[in-house]
């Protein structure tokens, strides 16, 4: 039986290493991916508050295989900048529940009684989400309502269309 050096094992590693770098720059020839905005899930980019799109087509009809960019209209800055001025007042000091297909992040924040935080619906359409025995909204798409942590100390849970989805845990 043969034995196999080194230098064979190393080979065969790199070679390996080769075929999958291959395999996940060949595996979606047009290099167009799922998500062409370029964010990640649940990060939308401004055009995502276009509430109305026009597209420029070319003159012929030949089918392309790159997409072409349509253009959005912005958003009215108010509304762009109370939501920046939202992220950077909560989320940034973790008084932020961000909620994608129902799922609050982080699951669980701790807050002291009557605190402000925020809760950012990161899905394309609304969602009812609840403090149970407290306060309640109606969010929609890529929108966020700022509620306020109850009275009274212990865990609190939220729920997103009358599933568990998080949980504020309140202190003295």
């Amino acid at each position: 039986m043969p034995t196999v050096s080194k230098k064979q094992i190393y080979i065969a590693i790199a070679a390996a290493l080769f075929i999958i770098v291959l395999y996940f720059v060949f595996r979606n020839k047009d290099g167009a991916s799922e998500n062409q905005t370029g964010n990640l899930p649940g990060m939308e980019s401004q055009d995502s508050f276009a509430t109305s799109t026009s597209s420029t087509s070319p003159a012929t009809t030949a089918p392309k295989k790159s997409i072409t960019p349509t253009k959005t209209t912005q958003p009215p800055l108010s509304a762009t900048q109370r939501y920046l001025d939202a992220i950077r007042m909560y989320k940034n000091v973790g008084y932020y529940f961000q909620f994608v297909d129902c799922h609050g992040l982080p699951g669980t924040i701790t807050l002291k009684k009557g605190k402000k935080f925020m809760l950012d619906n990161r899905d394309p359409e609304s969602h009812k989400i609840a403090i149970v025995g407290g306060q309640s909204f109606t969010i929609g798409a890529y929108n966020f309502a700022i509620a306020t942590a109850p009275s009274t100390a212990g865990t609190h849970y939220i729920t997103c269309d009358g599933g568990g989805a998080a949980a504020i845990v309140v202190q003295q």
